[in-house]
């Protein structure tokens, strides 16, 4: 009997795990697939912002793999909590304003990234780049 519960609790447990690790992929392009990287310069993109009032205010991550995409995009400010698609059509639109490149100073990095997502008197602002054919690029800033 014992061995029963101890499977139907594996089994759901593993169940529970992947029905909720799916939410964040993309699964809608408008584009044909290009080679990784070619979209945006970059493949990995992850920022988490602090202001005074809230701590990680507005946090984002995209991972493009050649298998998968996943995005999400958080907003405490606009109580606004996007996932998978949704998220990324957010990203999308926030991405256009950057014009990043992996050998840019990390001050104009972390200055585009605080004006494209509209936080600009942030007290902290991390951003992790992993740009198309470089190291991962690791910054933070502190006001």
């Amino acid at each position: 009997m014992m061995r029963l519960i101890l499977r139907i609790a594996m089994i759901s447990t593993l169940i529970l795990i992947v029905g909720c690790s799916n939410k964040n992929l993309v699964t809608e392009s408008d584009s044909p697939k290009e080679p990784l990287g070619e979209t945006y310069g970059f493949t990995a993109f992850d920022v988490a912002i602090d202001t005074k009032e809230i701590k990680q205010a507005v946090t984002a991550n995209y991972d493009e793999k050649r298998d998968k995409t996943e995005a999400t995009y958080e907003n405490q400010i606009e109580d606004l909590y996007l996932h998978g698609n949704k998220a990324m059509e957010k990203l999308n639109t926030i991405f256009e304003e950057l014009s990043l490149e992996p050998d840019m100073d990390d001050e104009d990095i972390i200055k585009q990234a605080s004006e494209a997502f509209e936080v600009i008197d942030y007290t902290t602002l991390k951003l992790t780049v992993k740009f198309k054919g470089h190291d991962i690029k690791k910054l933070m800033m502190s006001k």
